[in-house]
């Protein structure tokens, strides 16, 4: 997930402070919390989408707060080594100091950025029709529709966690078919696309011994 993403996830604009990115986050938080949208099925993807625009972000900004102490203490050290130079014979008097404008921002917490984002929008719907067909045992399609959305959506952790689970749905309907060659084909290609998955490679690495018993059987 690039940055310009989060801040647009999260409803906040690029000069947003961290306080502004911490208020809109635990707003989201809150809103998208899966035991308070028990009755939505995506519930659990928006709240860790908006966790990890929040990770993102926050993690950003203590390494550009880094670059900036190191810059500042480079500065110093370079103006200590430095010779003063010598004062002038005559002075005018200083300058007025110009007045400062400060700006104000503020966030709107009456947006909803997950629901008016139309990339976003369309990819947890997207999401939703993949699940729905998983219900219905219709794997072919689900996996069509997976795969395109890993095309447009390459880098996004919810299409490839759905990747992998419509994957080994899949498998799991043809090691019951008695289709073992292509159940350990589909197995595979579980594994390897959510890798970082734990539970979910517990039970396809499970499955892949099933099916290699079932082959010596």
């Amino acid at each position: 997930m690039h940055l310009s993403e989060c801040y647009r996830l999260l409803g906040v604009p690029r000069n947003a402070t961290l306080d502004d990115i911490k208020v809109a986050y635990r707003r989201l938080a809150r809103k998208y919390h899966p035991d308070v949208n028990q009755n939505d099925p995506m519930a659990t993807d928006k709240f860790r989408l908006v966790q990890e625009a929040y990770k993102m972000l926050k993690d950003s900004d203590k390494e550009d707060l880094s670059k900036e102490l190191f810059a500042k203490h480079k500065a110093d050290v370079a103006r200590s080594q430095s010779s003063p130079p010598p004062p002038p014979a005559y002075s005018k008097p200083a300058a007025p100091h110009p007045k400062i404008k400060i700006e104000v921002k503020q966030v709107n917490n009456q947006v909803d950025p997950i629901n008016s984002d139309p990339e976003l929008k369309l990819k947890l719907d997207m999401l939703r029709r993949v699940q729905d067909l998983l219900k219905q045992k219709k794997y072919i399609v689900a996996i069509a529709v997976v795969e395109g959305m890993s095309e447009r959506f390459p880098t996004s952790p919810e299409v490839m966690h759905w990747k992998a689970v419509t994957y080994h749905r899949h498998a799991s309907e043809l090691i019951l078919a008695g289709k073992l060659r292509e159940a350990e084909i589909y197995l595979n290609k579980s594994l390897n696309t959510d890798p970082k998955n734990r539970e979910l490679s517990f039970e396809v690495k499970r499955d892949l011994e099933r099916v290699q018993n079932l082959k010596k059987g």
